[in-house]
Order: C-alpha cells, then sequence, then structure tokens
C-alpha cells in the first residue's frame, strides 16, 4: 500500500522506499503504530492508560537524546523500517518490539523478527542505518555498505546459535501478540527454530538499509537487484529479501515526535 510523501519500488524479492516528505499520511500512520512499536501491540492495548501516546514519545525521545548520532541514526532508521513494513500489504507479522527491555539502550538481538503467518515462516532482519559522513560515496555505494553491514551481522547472530537470542524474542512475542492472535502458537513456532531445538541454522532474512541521504542521488534499483542476485548465490540463508529506503535525514522523523509531545 502506498503512503503519500514514499515513492516506491517494489519487487517480489526487494523494495526500494524513498521518502520525499513527511506527509500527513505518513504522520497519521506514526501516531497510531508508535505506542504498538515501542511497547508491544498487546501490552499496549492492555494498559492503555500507562502505555499511552504520550508516555510513549516521551520514552522514545528520553532515550534518543542520551545517544550518539550514530544511535541516533540506528533508532530512527529501526523505526522506520517497523512502521512501512507493518504498513505495507505483505502478509508479514511483526514479533519483536523496538525498545530494549534491559537498559536504557539500542536493543540487542535480532532487530525484528517477522511471520509469514500463512506459510509459517519465520524471518529474521536486520536494519543498519547511516549516512556517508565525510568519506565520498554516491546513494548507491553508501547503501551497499550498509545491506553488506546487515547481511555480516544477521549472519553472525545466527551463526553463533545462542538460545538467548530466541529466548528474547518470545519475551516479545508475548508482548506484541495477543493471546487471541495466536501468541502460543507462534511462540512454539519460534522456539522450534532455536538452536535448542533445530540444527539447522539456515533462515530466511530480511535485510533492510536506512540510508539518509539527499534525494537527488537516489539508490539505483540495479544495485539493490543486483545484491539480492549475489546474496542468492552465496547460498548462505534459506531465502532472502532486501528492502532499502532512503530519507534526506534523521532529524526530521525525531523533531515531529518531540513536537508531539508538546501538543498531545
Amino acid at each position: 500500500m502506498g503512503i503519500n510523501g514514499i515513492k516506491i519500488i517494489e519487487k517480489p524479492k526487494y523494495s526500494i522506499f524513498y521518502i520525499e516528505s513527511l506527509s500527513d499520511e505518513f504522520k497519521a500512520i506514526i501516531r497510531a503504530q508508535l505506542k504498538g512499536i515501542w511497547n508491544g501491540f498487546a501490552e499496549a492495548d492492555s494498559l492503555p492508560n500507562f502505555y499511552s501516546y504520550k508516555f510513549t514519545l516521551i520514552e522514545f525521545i528520553d532515550r534518543y537524546n542520551s545517544k550518539s548520532s550514530k544511535i541516533k541514526k540506528g533508532m530512527i532508521g529501526e523505526l522506520i523500517a517497523h512502521l512501512i513494513l507493518n504498513h505495507q500489504d505483505n502478509g508479514l507479522s511483526s514479533l519483536s518490539i523496538l525498545k530494549n527491555k534491559e537498559e536504557k539502550s539500542i536493543k540487542k538481538g535480532f532487530d525484528i523478527i517477522y511471520c509469514d503467518v500463512a506459510n509459517n515462516k519465520l524471518w529474521y532482519t536486520e536494519v543498519k542505518s547511516g549516512s556517508y559522513g565525510t568519506r565520498i560515496h554516491n546513494s548507491t555505494a553508501y547503501n551497499n555498505i550498509l545491506l553488506k553491514r546487515a547481511k555480516k551481522g544477521i549472519s553472525k547472530m545466527i551463526d553463533e546459535k545462542r538460545n538467548s537470542l530466541w529466548e528474547s524474542a518470545l519475551i516479545d512475542v508475548s508482548l506484541v501478540i495477543k493471546e487471541n492472535a495466536g501468541r502460543l502458537n507462534l511462540k512454539q513456532l519460534l522456539s522450534d527454530d532455536s538452536p535448542n531445538l533445530n540444527s539447522n541454522q539456515k533462515k530466511n532474512v530480511i535485510l533492510i538499509s536506512t540510508l539518509y541521504h539527499n534525494l537527488s542521488d537516489e539508490i539505483d534499483e540495479i544495485s539493490v537487484s543486483d545484491f539480492l542476485d549475489n546474496t542468492i548465490k552465496e547460498d548462505i540463508f534459506e531465502e532472502v529479501i532486501i528492502i532499502s529506503i532512503q530519507k534526506e535525514t534523521y532529524e526530521a522523523v525525531a523533531n515531529f515526535l518531540s513536537d508531539e509531545i508538546l501538543t498531545c
């Protein structure tokens, strides 16, 4: 589904989202989804006064303001990825929350886990965000760097076979999915895919890049398609989806969230 202010190239196994403006429609999506993405949709619905939109804004901005620019880019990049994929008609349900539950830091473990409920398939997702800074890269080249980092990061986590990653993910499922929406079945599916129960660690992955670079220099579609083809040839994952997001700055989203605290 399209969103005003976002130009989309959408193919079966890769997509590119060019965020040209923070439109009123995109702002409405943020208002509708933020507390569920941050706290877990089931958790937010169960305690609506405690997990209010304003409370969530304050907590997000409090954590955001204390971070380095690198981590700020990552927080906004993950938020945008959650928002866009939740809005798309892709058959995927997120099983993950955005905030780190243990401390006021960035989330550890898998960035997002999605489930294709119709086909009982899990998708492990890594999001890498950034801008090229003082180094000379065009959008296409630096986006390729971000995708390589995402591939390396998710590969390392899968290869480590740490059950603690799945234990953390199981807690997220309880926060995101209501019991009457198949929570127990999804937890069973996820636990069955853990290293403890499944020695085959070849997984389905979604690699996401969020690039902050002027849209006068757009990510080239061919480069994303080529990255997908090359990753498939490496045969290190079961299946692969590539998603690239380009936005001029990350500050616009943060400024909007800060302004929302004053108006809601």
